[in-house]
């Protein structure tokens, strides 16, 4: 039985003297090519599923036959539709004012208060949030601004504005235990102000000592350096450094960052190293009768209670004790402590 092979023509671009007959079929895209284009002419057979190029209109157009007439393949314009809603006056945007509920907290906000839209009866309002800065009460009665916000036509600045903190020690916060480090602590709290020096080359600087700023001989830049001494008698304040910056908070040397506790509740370290210059202004006591009792800068930088009276030579008071007890004031010692430096001159 013979089967019908189909006729593949050869591209007219590679045919002798680029003929090209019009013949619909097969066609060899390019000589030893197995890709192939299909080509279709006019025809007017009518049967269902027919494809022809219908040349007898201007343009040509392509049509197929569906059993009982001819379908352009063409996408034509069609007829006019009614006209659709108008989305200008199907949806209205409002910036919501300000309100006096208070706001609740969430991880993320949302400037879209409205949700869905739906604008198959009327218009339908889209609600934006808008932005605002909160206040901060200060002592109950002063409310403060912390944030404020500006605008142009293309940028919204928001520009947080400084702040008094507020330490709490109410609910638990205010005991000893809580406040106060233990001396294998790298890190002493600082309940109040600080800042953070670099330790003068040469010199080391241990936790809970007291410490003054200097110039640094190599940098001239201004940095921190032990408080220490030989001896107070005959120290001008105003000739001689003679200053206190704060109590240092951590352990560091030579170059190393420290951070200063300069007022407020920290630890300290306590010395027994102190001015024994006839005559004597200074009599160390171990045992901390009451707080609030002055602590002294020691000739090494630890704080020493003094017992006695009305020293006649000018020295530093580095603030006071927040603890009391028998021997807690020993050479070496960690104490909770108030810094709060003055100079009291004798």
């Amino acid at each position: 039985m013979s089967q019908l092979k189909p006729t593949i023509l050869m591209n007219p671009q590679y045919a002798t003297n680029n003929i090209d007959n019009q013949q619909a079929g097969f066609y060899q895209l390019s000589p030893n090519t197995s890709n192939l284009a299909l080509r279709v002419n006019y025809s007017n057979m009518g049967i269902k599923g027919e494809v022809r190029l219908n040349t007898t209109t201007t343009p040509h157009v392509f049509q197929g036959n569906n059993g009982s007439a001819w379908v352009n393949f063409n996408a034509l314009t069609g007829a006019t539709g009614a006209p659709g809603q108008d989305f200008t006056n199907a949806v209205n945007f409002n910036n919501l004012g300000a309100n006096a509920s208070p706001g609740t907290v969430v991880p993320l906000a949302s400037v879209f208060a409205t949700t869905y839209v739906d604008v198959s009866s009327s218009i339908s309002n889209v609600n934006i949030r808008s932005l605002s800065g909160g206040n901060y009460q200060v002592n109950s009665n002063l409310s403060l601004q912390s944030l404020v916000l500006s605008q142009n036509s293309n940028v919204i600045t928001a520009t947080s504005q400084p702040i008094p903190y507020k330490w709490d020690f109410t609910n638990g916060a205010n005991t000893i235990t809580n406040l106060k480090n233990s001396p294998s602590d790298a890190n002493f709290y600082s309940w109040g102000e600080t800042s953070r020096w670099i330790v003068q080359q040469g010199a080391s600087i241990t936790k809970g000592q007291a410490v003054r700023l200097t110039k640094d001989v190599s940098s001239s830049n201004i940095v921190i350096t032990p408080i220490s001494y030989t001896s107070l008698s005959g120290i001008n304040p105003f000739t001689t450094p003679f200053n206190m910056l704060g109590i240092a908070t951590q352990t560091a040397s030579s170059g190393g960052t420290c951070i200063v506790c300069t007022k407020g509740i920290t630890t300290a370290l306590c010395t027994t190293n102190i001015d024994n210059t006839p005559p004597s202004n200074f009599l160390y006591t171990l045992d901390i009768s009451n707080v609030g009792l002055d602590g002294i800068v020691g000739r090494d930088g630890g704080v020493f209670c003094n017992t006695q009276p009305s020293p006649s030579v000018d020295y530093i008071r580095a603030g006071y004790f927040l603890e009391a007890g028998s021997g807690i004031a020993s050479n070496g010692q960690y104490v909770l402590f108030y810094v709060d430096p003055k100079v009291q001159l004798g």
